[in-house]
């Protein structure tokens, strides 16, 4: 079964499917305050979305629907949120990804093949990179600020405390009282101006590719 999609957003899904694991890992044997497990369950259902998504773009595409859906079943159940014993089946995803990627004979043909799509690559990666750190800042503020006398107590405290200050709200937020919490605010304030130049990169870019191509037409014209 072929996998749809360019190298760039296999390693993408691939790098979602080993967060996701280690996810599940740490909230079955680490994990023992409740509002840090419900942050867990909050990145698990965004993340089976993403996954869901993705089998029905596969399951849309294949040429022999039911010949994707001899493996693809595993896909399906594994992005039913909540249900953490069928979670395991990414372990199938993984192997699909990294069999598709090792089509690709080279690593040098890998990174000219991510190259060729560059636009979406980075938008790849700058999603991945923000998702991961918002996920694990949101998660790891109620730990830091446990024995503080801070209002971040609860889960939807924290994932609206960590989006505030990725949109840098200064006025909005509750600030973090522990030394680890304010190191963590600090990471998420950059982390916002990093996507704040992202996205006016972006437009930048559209908007002169929109000019290149308005000139050439004149000069065609």
């Amino acid at each position: 079964m072929r996998e749809k999609g360019s190298a760039a957003y296999q390693l993408f899904l691939l790098c979602l499917s080993i967060y996701v694991l280690v996810i599940i890992f740490a909230d079955t044997f680490y994990i023992e305050n409740p509002e840090i497990k419900l942050v867990l369950q909050y990145i698990d259902l965004s993340i089976c979305l993403v996954f869901l998504f993705d089998f029905f773009l596969n399951l849309y595409t294949a040429e022999d629907k039911k010949e994707y859906m001899r493996w693809g079943w595993l896909d399906l159940i594994s992005s039913i949120p909540m249900l953490d014993p069928l979670r395991w089946g990414r372990l199938a995803k993984i192997i699909r990804i990294f069999r598709f990627l090792r089509t690709i004979k080279s690593l040098k043909i890998l990174i000219h093949t991510i190259h060729k799509s560059k636009y979406q690559s980075f938008s790849l990666v700058i999603f991945l990179v923000t998702f991961v750190i918002f996920t694990l800042c949101a998660s790891v503020i109620l730990d830091f600020e446990a024995e503080t006398t801070s209002q971040i107590k609860t889960a939807s405290d924290a994932l609206w405390w960590a989006f505030l200050n990725i949109m840098n709200a200064k006025i909005a937020v509750t600030q973090a009282q522990s030394y680890a919490g304010q190191i963590t605010t600090i990471v998420l304030n950059k982390l916002g101006l990093v996507l704040f130049a992202y996205f006016n990169a972006m437009m930048i870019a559209w908007l002169v590719q929109r000019r290149v191509n308005f000139v050439d037409a004149e000069q065609n014209a």
